[in-house]
């Protein structure tokens, strides 16, 4: 089976419940959305679905086969990953940060060769970043930050594209171009691209899916004897609902995630939510 299946996934920090009972089904070749408010466990799912946490019960199945099961290297030769905050102290030129891309298909003590090259020079001409290539990465924008992480990823060659708030810090012009950047991405490469976003009108216009998500309950219901957690009982989970924008993004489904009333208007055929 192609794509990636999270099943019964649940998570804490410190005996506190972040996430519970998540259960969703990931087709390969879509752009899919992690929506919700602060605290909700977007950035949490994303890095369990990494292997970066490991989850107190439930599972992560990539392709077919256990994440749990699955090494780094063949990790990272399936997901690309980029972190909110991505800083580097050393003057490392862009081509050099997006060459690093290329490690999880080169064999220990080796160097990069002529394809891991050609793949560095790609990624960066896919994101329009190019033009970079002998930039300091210490020098450059925000934004042109952004696309030369987005390459690195890309350099892995992976079939999932895991971006967590590939908008933060970036003023409104540069959130758009990085939006539409990753959305061409995904339709050309046909590449899955699994991001957290916080602008729902975002997430209106670049999502195929959205996996719309809610902050558990703080007070101390047992989330079951099997995980010891405190917060939200066992019947709460975080999704609200899963699917294509239109459908999940509704005022009733808002309100239950944000605990706020919205409206949503119709302009030149496209969708715009705004609060009460």
């Amino acid at each position: 089976m192609s794509g990636i299946e999270v099943r019964d996934l649940s998570f804490g920090y410190n005996g506190i419940l972040i996430l519970n009972g998540i259960d969703l089904s990931i087709d390969r070749g879509s752009t899919v959305t992690l929506l919700g408010p602060n605290g909700c466990g977007k950035t949490t799912l994303l890095k369990t679905i990494n292997d970066l946490l490991k989850p107190a019960s439930g599972s992560v199945v990539i392709d077919g086969k256990l994440a749990s099961t699955m090494g780094a290297g063949e990790l990272a030769r399936v997901l690309g990953y980029v972190p909110q905050d991505h800083r580097s102290s050393f003057p490392f030129t862009s081509f050099d940060i997006v060459l690093t891309g290329r490690i999880p298909h080169i064999s220990t003590f080796s160097s990069p060769g002529a394809r891991d090259f050609e793949e560095a020079h790609r990624a960066l001409e896919l994101v329009g970043a190019g033009h970079l290539s002998d930039r300091p990465y210490t020098q450059i924008s925000g934004g042109e930050r952004q696309m030369v992480m987005i390459a690195r990823a890309l350099a892995q060659d992976p079939h999932f594209l895991l971006l967590d708030e590939p908008t933060s810090y970036l003023d409104f012009k540069n959130q758009v171009k990085v939006l539409k950047t990753i959305r061409s991405i995904a339709l050309r490469e046909r590449v899955t691209v699994i991001m957290t976003l916080h602008d729902p009108n975002h997430a209106l216009a670049y999502s195929d899916r959205v996996i719309l998500m809610r902050r558990l309950p703080s007070e101390a219901d047992k989330a079951g004897p099997h995980l010891g957690l405190r917060g939200g009982g066992p019947s709460m989970g975080n999704v609200v609902a899963y699917g294509p924008p239109a459908e999940v993004m509704t005022p009733e489904n808002m309100e239950k995630a944000y605990g706020m009333k919205v409206e949503i208007f119709e302009h030149n055929g496209r969708r715009i939510i705004l609060p009460v």
